[in-house]
């Protein structure tokens, strides 16, 4: 069996929205471009918001072979090939408990992801589930409930907790807290170190706010589909998720 090829370049693609439609099938010709280009190595880092193991799934989707994985927004890097995570950033225990005392009380359930582990908690129960999570550290946390409920708790929930988390609205009634030094970018930066590529090897594309400081790190950055002005103000290429295929294929083919 021959050797992989040496890897040559990064594609560092935001799942949703990006290299998944909203249906959550590859966008078109997506998953050949992937394979095509990964046989001359240029591999694929997924950079994404979901947890390891749902990024995973996508991945299956578009029948991928990354590298590695940055998830959570970057709390999470993970070495794809060898299993090594990289980076594990934490949200403070006394925030999560904090968040998951006030949470019943203001109309909203409670989701921990526990490492890559999710856990349910139930009011209840919740002090016991947090002593069995605290060796593994918190990595994320999801409050949902009713939309209009929602929106009215979390400005008073975000500002009570100090600088050490940020929220990722994910839609209708669910927020998703993470540790405020989760960063794409950062998260980029450290796999591209780790596999000895430098960033100007780099092509970075995403379609959301979450994605900016993503596409600011690589050396090429494509904004997908109806991007947010910010996202389109730092991209040096904006595409419709159709034409984002042929996109990648240009900017690894115009490296030789």
């Amino acid at each position: 069996m021959s050797a992989p090829p040496a890897v040559r370049a990064l594609l560092a693609c935001d799942l949703d929205g990006t290299l998944l439609t909203v249906a959550g099938v590859p966008a078109l010709g997506i998953a050949e471009a992937l394979e095509d280009l990964s046989a001359r190595g240029a591999r694929l880092v997924v950079c994404t918001g979901r947890p390891l193991h749902g990024a995973a799934k996508g991945v299956a989707t578009l029948r991928a072979d990354p590298i590695a994985y940055v998830c959570y927004h970057g709390a999470l890097v993970v070495d794809a090939v060898t299993g090594e995570w990289l980076r594990h950033l934490t949200i403070p225990g006394d925030v999560v408990s904090g968040i998951v005392r006030d949470a019943p009380s203001l109309g909203l359930s409670v989701t921990l992801y526990v490492g890559d582990v999710r856990r349910e908690l139930a009011p209840a129960a919740s002090g016991a589930a947090l002593e069995l999570a605290a060796p593994a550290g918190i990595t994320r946390v999801v409050l949902s409930g009713d939309p209009a409920r929602c929106a009215a708790a979390l400005p008073a929930l975000a500002a009570s907790r100090g600088p050490s988390i940020r929220l990722e609205r994910a839609g209708g009634g669910t927020v998703a807290i993470v540790p405020a030094s989760a960063d794409k970018g950062e998260g980029l930066r450290l796999v591209a170190t780790h596999l000895g590529v430098p960033l100007a090897r780099v092509v970075a594309c995403g379609d959301s706010a979450a994605d900016d400081s993503l596409l600011r790190t690589a050396g090429v950055s494509i904004a997908v589909g109806d991007v947010p002005a910010s996202l389109r103000a730092v991209a040096q290429l904006v595409v419709r998720q159709g034409g984002l295929a042929e996109a990648l294929r240009r900017a690894v083919g115009s490296w030789g």
